[in-house]
């Protein structure tokens, strides 16, 4: 399967992009944080987010569009705020992202590949995610238990850690640090995250297993197909 990566558009347009380029993949997996952008102008991260919403709509299987912690402050009427906030598009967005909700989701996973926001470490999933996880053992996959778990707004999830202003040791799915990351990965799985800017993509190993860091667009003002992340599973 052709697998495309897309890193957080944060209010970029990207819809016309993927169009170019829908047939040639399999499916194209957007990583979060589709708003507050530090340039971009209200009215363009609204539409912007709904050509997003729209694509997701005309190629149902074919894109998956995973919740970011900038996207979830608005879902959950404020309740987790992050740098970037926009009190202006409060009620906008929070009607975008409650209306459409069933269209987004915490994880996806393909073959040995796991795809969320910010990550999984280990220590996180060991303390906060297990317990979930013991308690639901009729549950296929991670991915699918971390869906579950955000349906039920399991509060494990939101967890920030020290390295983000918060006071967890380690954040989870939608905060987790690219150092908490690199210190103690959880390995069952290859991972993809965005959350964390980098300049290029760049990869981490340990356990002969892998973590992608994917959030490179912004870097440009204009995307283009180069910016995504590519890879066959």
């Amino acid at each position: 399967m052709k697998t495309v990566s897309i890193g957080d558009t944060h209010g970029k347009a990207i819809a016309d992009v993927v169009l170019k380029i829908i047939n040639e993949h399999d499916k194209f997996i957007f990583m979060g944080d589709y708003v507050d952008s530090p340039e971009i102008d209200n009215s363009s991260v609204k539409k912007n987010l709904l050509d997003i919403i729209a694509l997701k709509k005309r190629y149902y299987k074919k894109i998956i569009l995973l919740w970011g912690n900038h996207d979830i402050q608005y879902l959950l009427n404020n309740e987790y705020y992050c740098s970037g906030y926009r009190p202006g598009m409060k009620k906008g967005l929070h009607k975008i992202f409650s209306s459409n909700a069933e269209l987004f989701q915490l994880a996806y996973k393909s073959g040995d590949y796991l795809w969320t926001h910010a990550g999984i470490n280990a220590l996180w999933f060991k303390n906060r995610f297990k317990p979930f996880a013991e308690d639901h053992l009729n549950e296929s996959s991670l991915s699918e238990l971390l869906n579950i778990s955000f349906a039920e707004r399991f509060k494990p999830l939101f967890d920030i850690g020290y390295l983000r202003g918060g006071d967890c040791k380690a954040g989870g799915p939608l905060w987790c640090d690219i150092e908490e990351l690199e210190d103690d990965p959880w390995t069952e799985l290859n991972q993809i995250v965005g959350h964390n800017r980098v300049d290029q993509f760049e990869r981490i190993k340990k356990d002969n297993r892998k973590i992608v860091f994917i959030d490179v667009l912004h870097n440009t003002e204009t995307v283009d197909s180069s910016c995504f992340f590519y890879k066959e599973i």
